[in-house]
C-alpha cells in the first residue's frame, strides 16, 4: 500500500512539473492576454464535437484490437476489450516511454491464465502497434507532400522532416523485424534483458527459470504474429477499423480549429499529428514537452502563435487531460476487480464484473 502511495505521488509530481513548464511557456513566450482572447471566442458546438470524435476514436481502436484477438482465436467480450482500451490510456498519457505501457498493461489484464494466452494477446497488441506505425508513416508522407505543394519550406524544416521520416521508418522496421524474428528476440533476452535483470535483482532473480518462461512465451508470441501475417485477408478488417479510428483522432484537431474560427490547414494538421505520433513512439512524449513541440510546430508552419497555443491546449484537454482522468478511473477499477477476483478464486480474466468471455458480444 505504501509503495502504491509512493508511485501515485511520483506520478502527480511528474505531471505537475510538466504542467508548470507549459504554464511558464505560456506566460513568458505566448502572452496570457492573446491566449485568453482566443479561448473566449471558441465555439462550444465544434469543441464538444471534438470530445465525441475522441470517443469514436477510442471505440474503433477497441474494435481493431478485438478483431485481432478474434483472428488469433482468442475469445473475449467486446465490452471487456473496450474497458481495457480505456485502462491502457492512463499509462500512455503519463509515462514518458515508447507508447508500450498501455498496450502491455491491457494485454496483461486481459490474459493472466497462462503464457500461451499471454503470448497471443501480446501478439495482438503488437500487431495493432505495427498497423498504427505504418498508418503514421503514411500520414507523415501525405502531410509532407501536401505541405511541399502549398509552400516553399526552409532547408532546416526539410532536414528536420527527413530525420523524422527516417526515425519513423527505422522504428517501424525494428518492431516488425523483432516481431518476425525468433532468433533476434531470443538474442535480445539472453544478451541484454537477463544480464540487466540479474545485475539489478541479483539473488532474487532466477535466470534459468526466467529464460525458460521467456522462451515459451516468445514461441507462442511469434506463432501469433506469424498467424496474423499469413492471414492477410483477416487483416483487412482491423486495418480498416484502425484507419477509421485515426480519422476520428485527426478530426479532433479539425474540430478545435473550427471552434476557434480559424481556416483548417489540412496539410499542417497531418504533419503535426504525425510528428507527435512519431515522437510518442520513441518515448519523447510527456506533459509539458509535447505541448511545447505542438505549439512550436504550428508556429513554424506559419500559424499565428496565439492560435497555435490555443489549438494545442484545447486539443490536449481532449487527448490528454480527459484521457488521463477517464483512463485513471478505468485502470483503478480494473486493478481492484482483478484483486477481488483473486481473493474470491475467480478467473483472472474476469475483470469487468461481467460473465465469462464470449466472442463478439458485450
Amino acid at each position: 500500500m505504501a509503495l502504491k502511495s509512493l508511485q501515485s505521488k511520483k506520478l502527480i509530481l511528474f505531471v505537475a512539473l510538466g504542467l508548470t513548464v507549459f504554464i511558464l511557456y505560456l506566460y513568458f513566450y505566448v502572452g496570457a492576454a492573446n491566449f485568453v482572447e482566443e479561448i473566449r471566442q471558441a465555439n462550444l458546438y465544434y469543441y464538444t464535437s471534438a470530445f465525441l470524435a475522441f470517443f469514436m476514436a477510442a471505440f474503433f481502436s477497441a474494435v481493431t484490437w478485438h478483431t485481432l484477438l478474434e483472428a488469433l482465436g482468442l475469445k473475449s467480450s467486446f465490452r471487456r476489450v473496450l474497458f481495457l482500451t480505456w485502462s491502457g490510456y492512463f499509462l500512455d498519457a503519463t509515462l514518458p516511454e515508447p507508447g508500450w505501457s498501455g498496450d502491455i498493461s491491457k494485454a496483461y489484464m486481459l490474459s493472466k491464465k497462462d503464457n500461451a494466452d499471454a503470448g497471443k494477446t501480446i501478439a495482438s497488441v503488437v500487431g495493432q502497434k505495427i498497423i498504427g506505425m505504418a498508418v503514421t508513416i503514411f500520414i507523415l508522407v501525405v502531410g509532407f507532400g501536401l505541405l511541399s505543394l502549398n509552400a516553399r519550406l526552409p532547408q532546416e524544416v526539410l532536414i528536420f522532416f527527413g530525420i523524422l521520416m527516417a526515425i519513423s521508418v527505422f522504428s517501424f522496421l525494428l518492431v516488425f523485424y523483432l516481431s518476425r524474428s525468433p532468433r533476434a528476440t531470443k538474442s535480445l533476452v539472453n544478451g541484454l534483458l537477463i544480464p540487466v535483470m540479474s545485475f539489478f535483482l541479483r539473488r532474487r532473480f532466477d535466470a534459468a527459470k526466467f529464460r525458460e518462461e521467456a522462451e515459451h512465451f516468445l514461441t507462442i508470441f511469434h506463432e501469433g504474429i506469424a498467424t496474423l501475417t499469413e492471414r492477410k485477408r483477416a487483416l483487412l478488417r482491423p486495418v480498416a477499423f484502425y484507419i477509421t479510428s485515426v480519422v476520428f483522432d485527426v478530426s479532433i484537431v479539425f474540430f478545435v480549429f473550427a471552434s476557434l474560427g480559424y481556416p483548417i490547414p489540412v496539410d499542417k494538421v497531418l504533419i503535426v499529428y504525425a510528428l507527435t505520433g512519431t515522437l510518442a513512439s520513441i518515448g519523447v512524449s510527456f506533459v509539458g514537452l509535447t505541448e511545447i513541440i505542438m505549439t512550436t510546430a504550428y508556429q513554424v508552419l506559419s500559424i499565428p502563435l496565439a492560435v497555435s497555443f490555443s489549438v494545442t491546449l484545447l486539443t490536449r484537454i481532449v487527448t490528454l487531460w480527459f484521457k488521463l482522468i477517464a483512463g485513471y478511473v478505468t485502470f483503478q477499477w480494473a486493478s481492484i476487480s482483478i484483486m477481488i477476483g483473486k481473493r474470491r478464486g475467480e478467473p483472472s480474466g474476469k475483470i469487468d464484473g461481467g460473465s465469462a468471455p464470449t466472442a463478439g458480444g458485450p
